[in-house]
């Protein structure tokens, strides 16, 4: 696990490759001016930014899942909204099967709530690793229960999305 001062640039792409699973708990920016430039915000990211353009360029043979609990990392700008330049897209290109992201900025509590569910559901309440293939189901209960608690609140279970298989 890779948090504070870890959480790097370099550290994070020398990390990808050994894991089937990376869950990104940050900040993240989205670029419309320069959608490419959209990026994650790790401990290092003025001086070393993990944008959509580099994350995209990444080849991860065995990449089952990416969780972004980040920022609008499915947000692009309007003038491209029929083309898929954000951070969970690029996600899915370096090799991910499945990617969740957020179509807006999230409340991080809900964002918490969401996750802890999400991974409750994947991992049969902690006694076995995560089914991946299970991701789409899982995010979907989640939010469900979360919109259970707080109907009159989409905003805070709305935002999140799965793409991929």
């Amino acid at each position: 696990m890779l948090q504070g001062r870890d959480a790097t640039h370099d550290n994070v792409l020398a990390a990808l490759p050994g894991h089937r699973v990376a869950h990104f708990a940050c900040h993240g920016i989205s670029d419309w001016d320069d959608p490419g430039r959209s990026r994650l915000l790790l401990h290092d990211h003025l001086a070393n930014p993990l944008t959509v353009g580099e994350i995209s360029r990444q080849h991860l043979a065995g990449a089952d899942l990416a969780y972004l609990s980040a920022c609008s990392t499915t947000d692009t700008s309007p003038r491209l909204a029929d083309e898929a330049v954000h951070i969970t897209a690029a996600f899915q290109l370096a090799g991910y099967r499945n990617v969740i992201g957020t179509l807006w900025p999230v409340n991080d509590a809900a964002a918490t709530q969401v996750a802890e569910d999400f991974y409750r559901y994947l991992t049969s309440e902690g006694t076995q690793p995560p089914d991946t293939g299970a991701a789409a189901l899982g995010l979907h209960r989640a939010v469900r229960r979360l919109r259970s608690k707080y109907p009159e609140l989409p905003s805070h279970w709305a935002a999140h999305i799965h793409t991929g298989i």
